[in-house]
């Protein structure tokens, strides 16, 4: 009896140590996988079957400006990425419902080539940083031995320098095209403008002066033919960018020239310019109007008044995907207008596109222009904005080197 008490109590006590080092063996292994994913350089998240975050890494946390404390835990993940209740990627895995993916994300959920059952997609989270990123989603379920799925794992690859890009080259080959249509389109154009124009001329010479329907009449179509040569003026200019004559010139006296001509009631412009703000090399005649088509632009979103901060300063770009690296002024026009939405923001370089509508008083190719004529100097443009609140526009103009 006393040896059966003893073996009995052996197996329990052997049963028992087991079952100690196989927690100890899963809790070694808990830990390893925190510290892994921690660590990884990647954000990352990892949910269970519920939707609770089991692990959310400080990749993730600088990303999102979202803290570890704050989610693990929880099924609010989704207040990291998005402004109201819905579901993530690694949500529609573990539901086991991507055919609704098209409900929630803009770009189509793909297969990911590399990765089996893994899913990938491509998002725009204007709550990330200053102005928004572009993100590249990847995600894949995570399976027992079983087989059946008990969570998913999410990670999150800023992409949006490659975005900017890659648009950048999609919008310079556009350009490209149109441009060499358009020249070749507005030159012709331009010369049968000027035919016009001379005979509607000779024509209000000869004109009767008591006859003054006629005189109106040739009046209107002088204006409509000037105001169509203007046009092709600025078709040539954004084919060819109207081949700058580079000289090296300072900044302030052009920019208070055109701050002239662009007085406005209701309308304040301050402006701030360092004394030690190098020279640019650039042709004057072109980034007068660059400047021009950047302050009509504020004033058509003003239309009741407003503010526009003009600001400059000198900074050295390294490696960049649109600037070669050197000495540039970076100049800024903040306006204190309706802004620019979200979707629009992309296409305002494209040429005729135009948030104006019926308040408008262009047909969409100012910033077009403003955007080749940079380009031909070297230099760049970005604009950034908020609805409600108005636009920042950031030109780069090259500096001369003495």
């Amino acid at each position: 009896m006393n040896i059966l008490l003893a073996f009995l109590l052996g197996s329990a006590i052997t049963a028992f140590i087991c079952l100690a080092y196989a927690l100890w063996q899963r809790s070694k292994q808990e830990r390893m996988m925190r510290s892994i994913i921690q660590g990884f350089p990647i954000p990352t998240f990892v949910i269970d079957r519920n939707h609770r975050v089991l692990y959310w890494n400080k990749a993730l946390e600088t990303l999102s400006g979202v803290k570890r404390v704050d989610i693990i835990g929880t099924t609010n993940h989704w207040q990291a990425f998005y402004r109201f209740s819905r579901p993530c990627l690694a949500d529609l895995i573990v539901d086991e419902k991507l055919e609704e993916g098209e409900k929630w994300y803009s770009n189509r959920i793909t297969r990911s080539i590399p990765l089996k059952e893994a899913y990938e997609a491509t998002e725009f989270f204007p709550g990330f940083g200053t102005h928004g990123r572009w993100v590249h989603i990847t995600a894949a379920p995570i399976r027992d031995g079983r087989g059946k799925i008990t969570g998913a794992i999410e990670t999150l690859e800023d992409i949006t320098d490659r975005k900017r890009a890659e648009d950048e080259l999609i919008r310079m080959k556009k350009l490209e095209s149109l441009g060499t249509f358009a020249s070749g389109v507005a030159q012709d154009f331009d010369a049968l403008l000027s035919a016009i124009l001379r005979n509607i001329f000779l024509a209000k010479l000869s004109a009767d002066e008591e006859d003054k329907i006629l005189e109106e009449g040739l009046a209107i179509a002088e204006k409509a033919g000037l105001q169509a040569k203007e046009l092709a003026h600025k078709l040539i200019t954004f084919a060819k960018g109207g081949f700058p004559i580079r000289h090296p010139e300072r900044i302030e006296p052009l920019l208070m020239r055109v701050l002239e001509s662009k007085a406005k009631e209701g309308v304040a412009y301050r402006v701030s310019i360092p004394d030690d703000i190098w020279t640019v090399y650039v042709d004057a005649k072109q980034i007068n109007q660059v400047f021009e088509n950047i302050l009509q632009n504020a004033l058509d979103a003003m239309p009741n008044g407003g503010e526009v901060e003009i600001t400059a300063e000198n900074v050295c770009e390294e490696e960049s995907n649109v600037l070669r690296p050197g000495k540039y002024v970076k100049i800024c026009f903040r306006d204190s207008g309706m802004g620019i939405k979200e979707e629009d923001l992309p296409r305002i370089f494209d040429p005729y596109f135009t948030t104006k509508g019926s308040r408008g008083r262009g047909v969409g190719l100012g910033l077009a222009v403003t955007y080749s004529i940079l380009k031909n100097h070297e230099g760049h443009i970005t604009a950034t904005s908020t609805p409600g609140e108005g636009t920042i526009f950031q030109l780069y103009l090259p500096a001369t080197n003495h």
